[in-house]
């Protein structure tokens, strides 16, 4: 094969991998998400990114306590978020499939949650859920400091009670 014929077809597959890289990057900007929850209370909308960018709530929502439809939210965006993420995932596969480049890209695609909605509390407390730390502990509060008896120097008692 002749130089000027190498340096053609490199051109070529130079112009070829540019033309994929601009749709692909088209349609990665593309690739928002939109998910409803099942009751139709929530509409959230998120970027190819994962950001949120979009949120309605029904008059549907207003039925829903204000543990229930926080729990619900947070439901909706990650089903947007996931779809969002399948979306790249599924644009980027025709180039990068099987690689660890590809595999890397996977990893960060969030996993469904299956949580219970737990019922509300009867008082209206907010229910949270402290994971990240362990078991809730209730604070205990700090004893406060004992003064001596023989404080009392000028017989009016002390001044810190």
């Amino acid at each position: 094969m002749n130089p000027e014929q190498m340096i053609a077809d490199l051109e070529s597959k130079a112009q070829q991998l540019q033309q994929r890289s601009l749709q692909m990057q088209e349609q990665i900007q593309d690739a928002s998400s939109t998910v409803t929850s099942p009751n139709e209370a929530v509409t959230v909308r998120v970027a190819p990114n994962g950001a949120l960018q979009h949120i309605e709530f029904s008059p549907a929502a207003m039925r829903l306590t204000h543990v229930q439809l926080s729990q619900l939210v947070m439901q909706t965006v990650q089903k947007a978020q996931i779809q969002s993420a399948e979306q790249v995932a599924s644009i980027v596969e025709p180039e990068f499939g099987g690689t660890e480049a590809m595999d890397f890209l996977r990893s960060f695609i969030p996993q469904q949650e299956e949580e219970e909605t737990p019922p509300p509390q009867e008082d209206g407390q907010v229910m949270r859920e402290v994971s990240w730390n362990g078991p809730a502990q209730k604070p205990t509060p700090s004893p406060r400091p004992q003064r001596p008896a023989d404080d009392d120097e000028d017989g009016f008692g002390s001044v810190l009670r």
